[in-house]
């Protein structure tokens, strides 16, 4: 039996579907690729990975999932529920992620462009396996292994993807196409006033014009210098590579003098680099571009001093590169021989260590947590790490805004769901400063690689598992630490 589950079903009735393992006449079934207990908060599930099943750009994601104990000891749940969004109780909220291409894919909508080419509500009781699936479309033949990561779940790494027919019971005839888009990383040094973004084609480097420079002037002051010759530091490690200087301003002041001194500006970090960045092996292209392209709002004082800058742009010879590079966000070496650590950033909150973890009493009285992290592991050109709260409380705990950031994110868009997801998380390693991944989402704006939305209730003696994606800190990195302002630090987080 064929069938075509939407997001905004009713529950699956009887009969339930094939197992996952069911295969087509005369095809093989293949192998469980991954198994995994997991706490859905408070149902105890097991899910077993499938392969990702292919015809040609089509790709099918199924898990056996048994449901081992119900919550609250009832006889049955609805399985679906810890994996769907806000809006629905669908298997909805699965990713696929290609951390060598810096890429991801949402689950691919109906003809119409609505709901999801996945398992509807969906319903088991106590022993029972059922399958949940979800389809994906624009997924390139070159892509022969992925990432999937769930909620609750976390992520399952190298997910092989298979040529073959299709497995039931979902219908891909008609489905609509995935959104994929690039990830992009950011780090910040906690040494110098340098951020910097990387996508697959380009990173560009960001030095804060408030300290290069005083007021209306465009020579270095000694503060600026220092930065400078950091990032020159860290363009040597990068290799050769032509490189694009480019001043803005905020745009106080007249339009023509502003165009001018983002000019000057250029100039003088770009002679500023020469001595120690030979223009055979680095060439330049200078330019100014005024207040023509402001990073932030001129609107706040700090959308201002985030739009005085001067960016340091190149290309990537090898876009997306191969596993091989374990490049991070930003060219990030490791310290030179007896380089001087950089000590963490001061915090107000709880501190703690990876295994003994951090004990936090979440604001109006939502609960007590205890903070952990799983090692975390370089995945290409990223890091991922598992953030475990497990409540310590005799109540259901809700997580809700610890996690995230405020509603004007760090790349100063508005984004009133950035609160409620774990976008507040960080990490402190090697110096700088690593942002959660993140990616355009249609319409515009970006979507952080990470849960959106964690108002779900974690019940006593339950742990929520919380997929986490960085840009991999610099090479020789042996620990990170995690942390969210003000609000909670674990160390020691060793990298595998």
């Amino acid at each position: 039996m064929s069938l075509t589950v939407l997001a905004g079903c009713t529950d699956s009735p009887a009969p339930p579907p094939a197992p996952p393992s069911a295969a087509p006449s005369g095809a093989t079934s293949p192998a469980p690729v991954q198994v995994r207990e997991v706490d859905a908060a408070g149902d105890r599930l097991t899910m077993t990975v499938q392969p990702l099943a292919r015809r040609d750009e089509t790709v099918v994601l199924t898990i056996a999932t048994r449901l081992d104990a119900a919550h609250d000891g009832v006889r049955s749940a609805r399985i679906t529920d810890p994996f769907s969004t806000l809006t629905s109780s669908a298997f909805d909220t699965v990713r696929l992620v290609d951390p060598a291409g810096r890429r991801v894919w949402t689950i691919a909508p109906g003809a119409d462009g609505k709901g999801c080419m996945c398992t509807g509500p969906l319903r088991a009781d106590v022993g029972e396996t059922r399958s949940l699936q979800a389809v994906f479309t624009g997924v390139p033949a070159g892509v022969t292994r992925l990432a999937v990561m769930l909620p609750y779940a976390g992520v399952f790494p190298d997910v092989p993807v298979v040529p073959g027919d299709l497995p039931g019971p979902l219908d891909v005839t008609g489905a609509g196409a995935s959104y994929s888009a690039s990830l992009d990383a950011w780090t910040e040094r906690l040494d110098a006033p340098i951020t910097t973004r990387r996508t697959p084609s380009q990173v560009d480097i960001n030095l804060d014009a408030d300290v290069l420079f005083r007021v209306d002037e465009a020579t270095l002051t000694p503060a600026g210098t220092r930065a400078v010759r950091a990032m020159v530091t860290d363009l040597q490690a990068a290799g050769p590579a032509a490189l694009t200087i480019t001043g803005h301003t905020d745009n106080t002041g007249a339009t023509a003098h502003n165009q001018e001194l983002s000019e000057q500006r250029a100039r003088t970090v770009a002679r500023a680099m020469t001595g120690s960045l030979p223009p055979k092996s680095w060439p330049q292209t200078v330019a100014g571009r005024g207040e023509q392209e402001p990073a932030a709002s001129n609107k706040e004082a700090d959308g201002r001093r985030r739009n005085r800058r001067v960016t340091v742009s190149y290309r990537l010879a090898t876009p997306a590169a191969a596993p091989s590079a374990l490049a991070p966000s930003a060219p990030a070496p490791s310290a030179p021989a007896g380089a001087r650590a950089v000590p963490l950033p001061k915090t107000k909150g709880t501190v703690g260590t990876a295994t003994a973890g951090a004990e936090v009493a979440l604001p109006l009285n939502r609960g007590t947590l205890r903070l952990t992290a799983a090692p975390a592991r370089t995945v290409g050109p990223f890091l991922q790490v598992d953030l475990l709260a497990t409540n310590i409380g005799d109540d259901d705990a809700t997580i809700h805004d610890y996690l995230g950031q405020g509603v004007f994110t760090v790349r100063d868009e508005f984004d009133p769901f950035a609160r409620f997801g774990a976008s507040g998380v960080r990490t402190l390693a090697g110096g700088s400063v690593g942002y959660n991944l993140d990616y355009v989402i249609a319409g515009g704006g970006h979507r952080c690689l990470c849960d959106r939305v964690l108002n779900q209730r974690i019940p006593p003696g339950s742990t929520r598992t919380i997929a986490l994606w960085f840009p991999a800190p610099p090479p020789g990195t042996t620990e990170i630490a995690l942390d969210v302002p003000d609000n909670f630090r674990l160390t020691g987080i060793p990298i595998s």
